[in-house]
C-alpha cells in the first residue's frame, strides 16, 4: 500500500509540474539569410505599449538581451539589422484534473473525482523584423505561462524566453 501511495504522489507531482510548461511555436521567412544578421535593437514603441508591469517588462527585455547575446547578436541603438518587437497577452484558463483519486473511507477506495482550478495564462510573442527591408523574418510564440504565481515570474519569464528563442536563428535544412 505504501508503494501505491508513492506512485500516486509521483504521478501527481508530474501532473502539477507539467502544467507550468510553455508551449512554443515558431515560423520564419525561408528566403531570409540569417547569417547576414549581426545586430539588433528593440522596437521602442512596442515596448512602450507593452501591457505588463515594469518588473515583468525588465525581465522580458533582460531575458531577450541575454539570449540574443548568447547567440552572438550585438545590441545597438540605431541602424540595427534586426528589430525585436515584444507583445504579450493573457487569458483566464481552466484546468481540470481527472486523475485525482479519493481516499480511504470505511474500508474502501473512494474512486476518481475531478478537481478544477483556474489560472491566468500568459502569452509572449517575439517578432523579429529585418530593419532594412521592413519585413517580418521570424516569429516565436510562447503560450501557457502561468502568471498568477507572482513570486515565480522572475524564473518563469526568462525560461519562457529561452524556450521561445531556442530555434532562433533557424538552421537551414540539409
Amino acid at each position: 500500500m505504501r508503494q501505491l501511495s508513492f506512485i500516486f504522489l509521483m504521478v501527481g507531482a508530474f501532473i502539477l509540474t507539467s502544467c507550468g510548461a510553455v508551449s512554443v511555436s515558431t515560423d520564419y521567412d525561408r528566403t531570409a539569410n540569417f547569417n547576414t544578421y549581426k545586430t539588433y535593437s528593440f522596437h521602442q514603441k512596442g515596448l512602450d505599449k507593452l501591457k505588463v508591469n515594469d518588473l515583468d517588462k525588465r525581465r522580458l527585455i533582460s531575458a531577450i538581451e541575454q539570449e540574443m547575446s548568447n547567440k552572438g547578436f550585438i545590441k545597438v541603438d540605431s541602424d540595427a539589422d534586426l528589430v525585436v518587437n515584444v507583445l504579450t497577452s493573457s487569458s483566464q484558463e481552466v484546468y481540470i484534473n481527472n486523475d485525482r483519486f479519493g481516499g480511504y473511507g470505511y474500508g474502501y477506495w473512494g474512486g476518481m473525482y475531478p478537481t478544477v482550478s483556474d489560472y491566468t495564462s500568459g502569452k509572449i510573442i517575439l517578432d523579429i523584423v529585418d530593419d532594412k527591408r521592413n519585413i517580418l523574418v521570424w516569429q516565436g510564440i510562447g503560450n501557457g505561462l502561468n502568471v498568477d504565481n507572482v513570486s515565480a515570474k522572475s524564473e518563469k519569464i526568462p525560461q519562457a524566453v529561452n524556450e521561445i528563442l531556442k530555434k532562433f536563428p533557424p538552421q537551414p535544412k540539409k
